[in-house]
Order: structure tokens, then sequence, then C-alpha cells
């Protein structure tokens, strides 16, 4: 096991210990001896950085905790970190998520459920972080355009056969200065390859050519040399296409070949980093304080060949439970509600594409029990089926008894003929004429979701302007342009 997300930043300038050039950033381990992981009693957690130092000891403890009998060889290894860490104050030892990552902070998952049926053909989940005391605390409420960045980990197990196979050694540190913080000149990074392997590097993504350009000069045996240098060619297109469609990863590469023989210390130049995944945030953090939540289903592809692949995040995050911590930061969306809390607010949701909009209805629901007047609201949600995809249906049903929203749902398969989102919003072509098309209407549309329906729900405005609002087609679509440019008809398709 290993320290999760956290690293260990440490300034290194001369101390009395002995002279060194540059900071250093080291990953920490769950078996270090109990004077590398103590830090000071924290009595009173006022500020953002206490309340990381905090949970970054709480994290540290627990892992510690459950770590098993280590080996001569892994004490031995650690030796090197051990100096520095026992003089955290003399190097200003600090704590890091991944160091790469300016914005990134560890924060606890606290809540997961499964949404849809167990036996389901789609695995859609409800997961939540506590982001008090954090940087974000307030910079996560999905009403007010704010999305969360997830940074997902490679499964470790995979990772640890990937490291038998390579025949490397897990414990052993390399120094990777392209992970450390930009902002910090003349710092390195210190890790061990099976962090390097599991925290940061996108082992089991798809590669291009350009990582077989840099791949085939590795290769120990001439006839593979050659075998890698002739798929970066041209004529050798349709057989890495072919690769490509089967979705062929990093590590199948890398233990394709052989012969191939890379130091540890080089696989950060032939592998990209794991990116952020951006969600939607479902929750309004005034409604409910120090929490963040995310309506999440998992991402899957059947490849050529018949095999079934699925996404790194969305899988991370499907297996994630309480209790267990991840890297994560605040991030710009467009989905944000109006300022003016009378307006009426149109909103089509389509699958997980739902989750502004209960952050939206989240609240209007806050500024209610504050004493404001707020206006109507519509929600179309688009799914399947309702008795499997009607995510937080008893919240909904009991907005809609108070008199906050209107839901009107189109589920696709539960009955003979198709019901789809845009038949809804046709039944409610009067209110949207009224409020969104006539002239000095202040009401507002949000669509988010799957990216097909797009054109449909356009389809269908238009069409309201042009029966009720006896506009032609071209007056539709300049009425359709000046919503979009005043902010009012917004859309987020992926």
């Amino acid at each position: 096991g290993f320290l999760g997300p956290y690293c260990t930043l440490l300034n290194m300038g001369g101390t009395s210990v002995e002279k060194v050039a540059a900071p250093l950033v080291l990953a920490t381990r769950p078996w270090q001896p109990a004077l590398l992981v103590s830090a000071p009693v924290m009595s009173n957690v006022a500020t953002v950085e206490a309340q990381q130092a905090a949970m970054a000891f709480q994290h540290q403890e627990e892992c510690k905790n459950k770590a098993e009998g280590i080996s001569a060889d892994s004490i031995k290894n650690v030796g090197e970190l051990s100096k520095y860490l026992a003089f955290q104050p003399q190097y200003k030892a600090q704590l890091r998520a991944r160091p790469d990552v300016a914005q990134g902070e560890l924060v606890r998952v606290t809540d997961w459920k499964l949404l849809t049926p167990e036996d389901y053909d789609r695995t859609c989940f409800h997961f939540e972080v506590d982001v008090r005391g954090t940087a974000m605390e307030h910079a996560v409420n999905g009403s007010q355009g704010k999305a969360l960045s997830v940074y997902a980990t490679n499964d470790g197990e995979k990772v640890m056969e990937f490291i038998k196979e390579m025949k490397l050694d897990p414990d052993q540190i390399v120094s990777v200065e392209e992970l450390a913080p930009q902002s910090e000149d003349g710092t390195v990074v210190l890790t061990t390859v099976y962090k390097l392997l599991t925290q940061y590097l996108d082992l089991f993504g798809k590669p291009t050519r350009e990582f077989l350009k840099k791949l085939f000069p590795y290769a120990q045996d001439i006839q593979e040399k050659v075998a890698i240098a002739e798929m970066t060619l041209d004529r050798k297109t349709e057989d890495f296409q072919d690769r490509q469609a089967r979705a062929a990863t990093f590590a199948d590469y890398l233990t394709e070949f052989k012969s191939l023989k890379i130091p540890a210390d080089k696989y950060m130049e032939l592998i990209p980093t794991i990116k952020q995944r951006v969600y939607s945030i479902c929750s309004s953090s005034d409604y409910r304080p120090g929490k963040c939540q995310l309506l999440v289903v998992r991402e899957d592809w059947q490849a050529k060949g018949g095999e079934t692949k699925y996404g790194l995040c969305s899988s991370f995050l499907t297996f994630i439970r309480s209790g267990a911590f991840c890297v994560a930061h605040s991030t710009h969306s467009v989905m944000q509600m109006p300022e003016d809390k009378s307006a009426h607010i149109f909103m089509a949701g389509l699958g997980t594409g739902l989750a502004p909009f209960r952050a939206y209805i989240e609240q209007r629901k806050f500024e209610k029990t504050k004493g404001h007047k707020v206006g109507p609201m519509t929600l179309f949600f688009g799914g399947r089926y309702s008795k499997a995809e009607y995510y937080y249906r008893d919240e909904f049903e009991a907005f809609e008894a108070e008199g906050l929203v209107k839901c009107c749902n189109a589920w696709s398969r539960d009955q003979k003929q198709k019901i789809y989102v845009q038949h809804k919003i046709m039944e409610e072509a009067d209110s949207i004429w009224n409020e969104l098309g006539r002239e000095g209407s202040t009401g507002y549309f949000f669509l988010c979701g799957s990216k097909q329906p797009e054109k449909d729900v356009f389809a269908a405005l238009l069409k309201i302007f042009e029966t009720k609002g006896g506009m032609t087609n071209e007056q539709a679509l300049k009425k359709m342009d000046s919503l979009q440019s005043a902010g009012r008809y917004v859309t987020e398709v992926y």
C-alpha cells in the first residue's frame, strides 16, 4: 500500500544536516515510522491551511494503521526519504496532493449510493465529498457556474501486474522533475515507481504514434525495434488504427515487446499524466454547507473484438467508498442560474445532465427558506425507464409538492410510443412562449446532457416561437440567437 494521493513538499535549502541545492517533493508511505508521520495536535482548525494539514495527518494515521509488515529492502528504500522527513522544520516539509496540480486538494468521500438497479445495464450513482475547510469550500455550488475536476488513480492490482511483468521495483525511489510545482523554481519530485504508475501516469490510456517514436529506441531486440518503428510509418496506419479500435493501452504496448528495457525514471517521458475529468455538481453548497455532490454514470463502450472497456475516472468513482480520499478542485461551468430570483427557469436534463438542475432547485429552496420570493421552475427530464432512471425521485416529488418546480418527465421506453424531452417541451408551449419568447419576457432555458438531443430541443423551441408567436423561421432563429447572446439559452452538452 501507499499513502494515497499525498506527497510531501520539502524546501531543501541549506540546513545543519547537509547542503542541498533544491527543494524536493517526496512521496510518503503508510509504513513509515511514527517520527515521519507525526504532526502537532491542532486544537482549533480555523484556517484552510490548518484544515488541510489535519486532513493529511488523519489520512496518514489511517494508512499507517492499515499497513502490514514490510521487508528489509522496503525499509532500506524509505531511508532516503526518512532523512528529509525527520527534519521537517529544516526542510519546510509540507503535505501535498498531486504537486503537479496546483489547485488540487485531498478531500474525503462521505457518501456513495447506487441509484440504478444492481442488474441494470447502466451504473449510475450518487457521490459526495466533504469540502469543509478547503479552498474550494465556497466554490462548489452547482447552481453558480461551478463543476468539480476529479483526478483518478489507476487500479493498484493492475499496476502491480504491470510492474511484475516489466521487472520493476515498486519501492524504487525515482526523481521526476516534470511533476514539480511549476510556480516553485528549482523543485524536484521524489516518488516511488508504484506511486508514479498509480497516481500520476495514464498507464492504461490510449497512446499516439508519438509514443511509439519515443519507445522503439528502448527495444534491445533488433526485430522488435524495427516492428515498433514501422508502426509509426504511413504504410502501417491501418495496423495502428486497428490497435486503436481495440483500445490498446500504453501498458499493452510496453508488455508486448519483451526486449524493452526502460529505466524507471524514463516512464515520465513516455506516458502522459492522468488528466482531470470534469463533473457537473448536483448540489447547492448553500443548501448543503460543506458538501459537494456528483451524479455520475460509469462510462463503457465496446472495443473492436467485443471487449467492454470502461472510463478511468468514472470507474475510479464507481468503486471508491466513504472514508476514502480523492484529489479534486473546483472548475468553471457555464451552468449558472440567473441572479434574478423571480425569473422562470426552464431546465432540460438528459440522463446525468440532470445534475446541475438538482443544484438549481436546491438553491431556490435555500433562497425560499431565507424569505426570498422565488420564481417558478420547470424541469424536463429525459430517461429510458422511470423505475430505473428517475434519480432522486423522492426529492423531486417533494420539491414539486411544495410548488418549487414542475416536473415534466419523458420516459422513452415506459410505453410503446417513444416519448422524448422535446415532446414534453411542446406540451409547455404556452408557458415557454410567455416566459421566454414573448417581448419583455425574462425567463431562461438551460440544457445539459448528451449532445444528440440538443438539435431536437432547439427545433422544438423554434416551433413554439413560430406557432405561438407567429414568427417566421428566420425570425425564430434570430430570437434564439438573441437569447443565446443574452445568456438566456444556455447549453452544456458532451
